[in-house]
């Protein structure tokens, strides 16, 4: 007996010392006997807290952009299909009368103002012969094209509809990688579906996805699935940074891999009012193709083209014909070194600069002429960006 209880007193202090050393050094650990066992004292550490006594930053925000997000049907133009009779006296190769086949979507679009006008993506829309939009309160319309950019994958459609729930735009400039987001959609056709991620990256350069190019997009990690199309990406306040646009994936079926893209909000407002107002978007235009030329794609054009100075630069590949470049005097092989007094340092500068000029106002390019090697200033005045570049 007196062994037992020497084993027992032992067990004893040896289970209060471990005690007494996991409060001390993970006092998170350790569950007061009030609390239900899934409950710890506090918060884990370095855990974003989007939930305290109920208050949860994440439904605030979906519930208030949710209504403002709706599901869009779309009906392409009806083609005939099948219809082969087989062959007389051969039994087994009669596949039936001609059936006809109408092209169906669904994707998602964003109430931008109380009268009826709704931002989506132009792929949702192109080439469709009927959009049909379905409001938060199950009221549906059909929806006539305003106008479209292919060049953001923007479009504007309009149903007979007053006093709708319009979406608060946010400045898309302010947004960090890191900020919570939230996506809200018609994911996969099933109705308005929330999911919740991060901003994985800002700005993302020109990414070529299924034959659409998109620039200066936001990447986020936030579920984007087929149906999202045209849907919000909206802060953790429930203001609209950005119109879901496309997702990479490794899928054959294209499903979410945390890779999707969203066209930033103060770009999708811009095109929007121009759609609105015009129909289309008017830009400024040069009238140039060009690579940016730098020591890794210098070394590459030398073994094709011949020598190349080394100095960076927009290289011309391309004069259109009639266009204020050519007008200009600029070759191909030109390099344009600056524009408007702005060193030329990516792909994107030109594009950024030519942003915060109208047509009709002149630029100026320093270019490093190819058949002379002189270098000199150029004024162009730009002329208005024809539909379809």
């Amino acid at each position: 007996m007196g062994r037992f209880i020497s084993y027992m007193l032992v067990f004893v202090l040896g289970f209060s010392a471990c005690a007494v050393v996991l409060k001390t050094v993970w006092p998170d650990y350790v569950v007061s006997s009030t609390q239900d066992v899934t409950t710890v004292s506090e918060s884990p550490r370095n855990a974003p807290l989007v939930a305290r006594d109920g208050n949860n930053s994440i439904a605030k925000a979906a519930a208030k952009v949710e209504k403002a997000v709706v599901n869009i049907d779309t009906e392409g133009k009806s083609s005939v299909v099948g219809g082969f009779q087989g062959f007389p006296g051969f039994p087994g190769f009669d596949f039936g009368p001609p059936t006809e086949a109408v092209p169906k979507g669904q994707a998602s679009g964003v109430i931008i103002s109380p009268d009826g006008y709704i931002l989506t993506n132009n792929h949702v829309v192109e080439n469709m012969s009927k959009v049909y939009v379905t409001l938060w309160n199950k009221k549906k319309y059909e929806a006539q094209v305003v106008g479209r950019d292919k060049k953001t994958d923007l479009a504007v459609i309009k149903i007979a509809a007053k006093n709708l729930p319009a979406a608060k735009f946010a400045d898309s400039k302010q947004l960090k990688v890191g900020d919570w987001v939230i996506a809200v959609g018609n994911a996969l056709g099933l109705g308005t579906t929330v999911t919740v991620g991060v901003v994985s990256a800002t700005d993302r350069g020109r990414l070529n996805i299924d034959g659409a190019v998109l620039e200066n997009v936001i990447q986020t990690d936030a579920a984007i699935n087929r149906g999202n199309s045209g849907g919000a990406l909206a802060d953790i306040n429930g203001n609209i940074v950005g119109i879901n646009s496309a997702i990479l994936s490794t899928n054959p079926g294209g499903g979410n891999i945390g890779i999707g893209f969203a066209v930033p909000s103060n770009t999708a407002s811009a095109i929007a009012n121009q759609l609105i107002k015009n129909g289309k978007v008017i830009r400024p235009w040069l009238g140039i193709g060009y690579i940016y030329l730098d020591d890794e794609s210098r070394n590459e054009l030398s073994a094709r083209i011949g020598k190349l100075p080394k100095i960076n630069g927009a290289l011309i590949q391309q004069i259109y014909q009639g266009s204020p470049a050519e007008r200009a005097g600029l070759a191909p092989l030109d390099i344009v070194t600056e524009i408007n007094g702005k060193k030329i340092k990516s792909l994107e500068t030109i594009s950024e600069e030519m942003k915060k000029v109208a047509v009709g106002e002149t630029i100026e390019l320093t270019v490093r002429h190819y058949r002379n090697g002189q270098t000199s200033r150029i004024a162009v005045r730009t002329a208005e960006m024809p539909q379809g570049l």
